[in-house]
């Protein structure tokens, strides 16, 4: 495609009410860009903008019930920490403050009609993972895939000289580690994780939070 096609995505929201959609997102910080009236004094359509992003809404959409809709906005900001304290008492939080592998610091919050709303700041490596990385062939016995006895599992690879998990139903976390194949995984909530040795790979994990345990095996190759 042609470079003097191309211009900007936009995304659009269709919502049950467009008037309130704008007065919440104005209340957490956008700038309202665009209105259109409708025939019952409401509003028809509207652009809401967050520094250089933004977001239509247009009548015609429905509530859901379900934990998470089909799509996510993702804002970028400098100062989430500072974001979170001015708003944590007026919107639903998703997830307070959080540090992601890939080198965000976060908070997610849902909106009034359900949508996720992640606003992310960018931080340095050393505030990530502030321990030292290791020869990636050191950690290669723990790499792998192990499972649950339910069926629920998790992926182990190596990123940049340190352990990262990959869990079927959440996003990755780096594993700091604390003592012979024992792991903290930098998460919201404090866990531990604890590696079995097998005959020259690690052969299951232990995973420990809030006084639960559950136990994944490491599972052929072929399956990983």
């Amino acid at each position: 495609m042609s470079q003097t096609m191309q211009k900007k995505v936009v995304p659009m929201f269709h919502v049950p009410d467009v008037r309130q959609t704008v007065d919440w997102y104005r209340a957490i910080g956008f700038d309202v860009t665009v209105t259109y009236a409708d025939n019952c004094g409401g509003l028809s359509y509207a652009m809401v903008s967050f520094g250089a992003g933004e977001v239509m809404f247009s009548l015609g959409g429905r509530l859901s019930s379900h934990h998470r809709r089909e799509v996510d906005l993702y804002a970028y900001t400098e100062d989430v920490d500072n974001l979170y304290d001015q708003i944590k008492g007026r919107v639903e939080i998703v997830e307070g403050p959080h540090n992601m592998f890939y080198g965000m610091r976060e908070i997610i919050v849902r909106d009034l009609n359900g949508f996720w709303i992640t606003f992310g700041q960018q931080i340095p490596a050393e505030v990530l993972t502030p321990w030292p990385a290791v020869d990636a062939e050191f950690l290669q016995p723990y790499t792998g895939r192990y499972e649950s006895d339910n069926g629920s599992g998790v992926l182990i690879n190596v990123h940049e000289g340190r352990l990262i998990a990959f869990p079927d139903d959440a996003p990755g976390v780096f594993l700091m580690p604390t003592g012979e194949h024992t792991f903290t995984p930098i998460m919201t909530e404090q866990a531990r994780v604890v590696f079995e040795p097998g005959a020259g790979l690690m052969a299951a994990l232990m995973f420990e939070q809030a006084g639960g345990v559950m136990r994944f095996v490491r599972v052929p190759t072929s399956r990983a």
